[in-house]
């Protein structure tokens, strides 16, 4: 038996809701925010794994099943109240604690990596494992230095957010120059700009599943229908370092981003996100990530 910890209306915890059920597993899932508003959780201190999530007259015991798939999606900001704001997030934790505990599989376990907390070391330390190279990066509250570091990328530069929060890849433009005196209050993270397409891999324990992604934009996420989405088997180096990923990670489910220089054929790692929205690129590989993923999950 499968316990399934996320929200009703993430797409991608639906969609491994999905493939379970198509697959025959037997699973509990578990909706989080309805867990905070009508449910209870019971924490046995000195047994994490006897932990029971009790919602709707149902309760289920952590360590009674043999696999735990968890998104824990942060959904406190969303919260109709102060009180269950604070009640979510405080249930977040726990459970991100709990399933360190659990004594079966775990995918993922969401306090394993904390790296991605901080961009820039996220990309130094992870494409130092895999053995990538990453684009020249500037992360700095300085706009001077952001200027020189601008002005010396060949190719332009991007700029983005440094922290784990979601952000967009944006082209710096001259007239972002004006904008450079606001890095005072917060320091934002700088790159050479890589011309070529995209490629996601996923990972799901030493399985790789890549996709190369040619768009019109630089952020080919802010885009629907204008790009090109080919299957892509990444060469072996690739491979071998997205399964040494997630080793070091401690986590068996990766979404590994790179950019492939068209003019060199060189590929440069961005960052591996340890919870990926892979719905879409399921969908377009025939459902192969999430048969990987129900494979990982009941194989003992």
């Amino acid at each position: 038996m499968i316990l399934c910890l996320g929200v009703a209306a993430d797409p991608t915890f639906t969609a491994g809701l999905r493939a379970l059920r198509r697959a025959g597993i037997a699973f509990r899932p578990v909706d989080l925010p309805s867990l905070t508003m009508r449910g209870s959780i019971r924490i046995p201190l000195e047994r994490p794994a006897d932990t029971v999530l009790s919602l709707d007259g149902e309760s289920h015991r952590a360590g009674d099943f043999t696999a735990v798939w968890g998104r824990l999606v942060e959904v406190a900001s969303a919260a109709p109240t102060a009180e269950l704001a604070a009640a979510s997030a405080g249930q977040t934790e726990a459970l991100a604690r709990i399933l360190e505990f659990v004594p079966g599989k775990v995918m993922n376990p969401p306090l394993r990596e904390a790296s991605g907390f901080t961009k820039l070391l996220h990309s130094v330390v992870l494409g130092e494992v895999g053995g990538w190279r990453i684009p020249e990066t500037c992360l700095t509250s300085d706009p001077g230095e952001a200027r020189d570091f601008v002005r010396g990328c060949r190719a332009g530069a991007i700029f983005k957010g440094a922290s784990a929060t979601k952000t967009w890849a944006t082209v710096f433009e001259p007239h972002h120059e004006s904008r450079l005196p606001r890095l005072v209050h917060l320091p934002v993270l700088f790159q050479e700009r890589i011309v070529g397409p995209d490629v996601r891999v996923h990972v799901v324990g030493g399985r790789s599943f890549g996709e190369l992604i040619d768009s019109p934009v630089l952020d080919y996420r802010t885009v629907r229908g204008t790009n090109d989405y080919r299957p892509l088997v990444p060469p072996p180096e690739i491979a071998e370092g997205c399964a040494r990923l997630t080793g070091h990670c401690g986590v068996p489910l990766l979404g590994v981003d790179f950019k492939i220089e068209r003019a060199t054929g060189e590929w440069f790692f961005l960052e591996a996100n340890s919870m990926p929205c892979f719905e879409g690129y399921d969908e377009r590989a025939g459902g192969a990530i999430s048969r990987a993923i129900v494979e990982w999950l009941v194989t003992p």
